[in-house]
Order: structure tokens, then sequence, then C-alpha cells
């Protein structure tokens, strides 16, 4: 099941422009993160009012993760600074499409603000990035406009739900133990993040199941321990 994540919108009737998108599609499930939510919301919903009221607000950015198996965020500017590996690799709708159909999973699409659209630290959290592709000397759309192109697009798809693949939140717990097991073995601190990034787009484009996860959870846990009883050896002596 594919659902919409805003966040941080602050013009309402953009919000109301994405129900009714979403209701043009097919689609019906909408998260909403930080947004402007008032009665010219309502109006721009038009028939699509019960999308509206359906949504599911959220009090963090990060909590779309206990919702979800994926976070697919959007960008309208690829970027070519240093901080180009948080928005790289970026897929294209069509490329989303077919790499989600037919898959088992419950997947987020997150479209960001007016103005800035999602923030750097919000796309390091996503496991796939898409971007529309569009004139580059004016890429950035409406935002409802973007919801429009990325639906029409996946709605051509054929899409299933498995209760199988784990939550994002519990990807977000073994990248945790990464870290961990990063740190306890001098890898380089400045590569930390994004060796941290990287694994979750891996992770997240493999929507692995609970028991990959549990191997994977045993054989960093056993590192840990492991390098844990080495350390006591080395004090003891």
């Amino acid at each position: 099941m594919i659902s919409v994540y805003l966040v941080g919108l602050k013009v309402p009737e953009n919000v109301g422009f994405v129900a009714r998108v979403m209701k043009n599609f097919g689609f019906e499930k909408l998260y909403l993160f930080d947004c402007e939510v008032t009665v010219k919301s309502f109006k721009t919903a038009s028939h699509a009012v019960d999308v509206l009221r359906s949504a599911k607000i959220l009090r963090k950015f990060d909590e779309i993760t206990n919702y979800v198996n994926m976070l697919v965020g959007t960008t309208g500017v690829v970027t070519r600074r240093c901080e180009r590996y948080i928005r790289k690799p970026t897929f294209s709708p069509e490329e989303l499409r077919e790499f989600l159909e037919g898959k088992s999973c419950e997947v987020a699409i997150a479209f960001g603000r007016e103005d800035y659209g999602l923030f750097n630290d919000e796309l390091e959290l996503c496991h796939m990035i898409v971007s529309i592709p569009t004139n580059p000397d004016y890429p950035v759309m409406n935002v409802s406009h973007a919801v429009a192109v990325l639906l029409y697009e996946l709605s051509k798809g054929k899409y299933r739900v498995d209760g199988e693949i784990v939550k994002a939140r519990d990807v977000e717990r073994l990248i945790e133990n990464f870290e961990k097991l990063m740190i306890q073995t001098w890898y380089p601190r400045h590569r930390i993040e994004r060796t941290k990034i990287a694994l979750r787009r891996i992770l997240g484009r493999s929507l692995i199941t609970k028991r990959e996860l549990s191997v994977l959870h045993g054989v960093v846990t056993k590192a840990l321990t492991y390098i844990e009883h080495l350390k006591k050896q080395i004090e003891s002596k």
C-alpha cells in the first residue's frame, strides 16, 4: 500500500489539493507532520474531504517509521555540493514504480515544504530519493502538482502487502547496532554518518523480513559481545 506523507506545508490550500489529487488516482492514506490544516484545506479538497478527515497527524518526522516498511523522499534539486550523498542515488517516478511493483510493503512518499522541500536530516532517513525530471532552469514544482505526477505513475502499478516485512523503525534499530559496531572497531568517525545513510538505503530497498532482520541483529550483537569480551581480557592482564 502506498501512502502520501506531507511535511511542513504552510499553505492550507495545498493540503486540500493534495487530498484531491490522491482521490483522483485512488490513494487514500495520508500522513501529516507540521502542516497548516484549516477550513481552506477542506474547501480545496472538494470531494476528497474523507481523505483529509482520516489523515494521521504525526508529532515528529521520524514517527512515520512506526507505520511503514519503506520511506521515499522527494527532491526538486539534485545538488552537486558536498551533501550530494544525501540525495543520491536519485530515481525517477517510473523507476520507483518499477521497483515497487509486485513487492509486498507499506510505502510512504514524503513531500516537503513549499519553499525548502525536505531538509537534509529528513532526507537522510529516507530509503529512496525520487526526483521528477523537469526543466533545469526551473526544476521545483508546486507540491500538489508533484504529488499528481508521482501518483499518476504509481497508479499504473500493482502492489500487495505482506506482514512479514519489517517496519522502518526496526531497520533503524539495526542501524543503531551497526553504529555501535563501527565505533567499537575504530571505524573513521567522519565516515559513520555517510555509512549509516548507505546502510539505511540498502536495507530499506531490500525490504527485509523479520527473520532476515533477526539474523543480521544476531551477527552484529555477536560481534559486539566478542569485542567486549576481548576488552575485558586485555584489561585483566
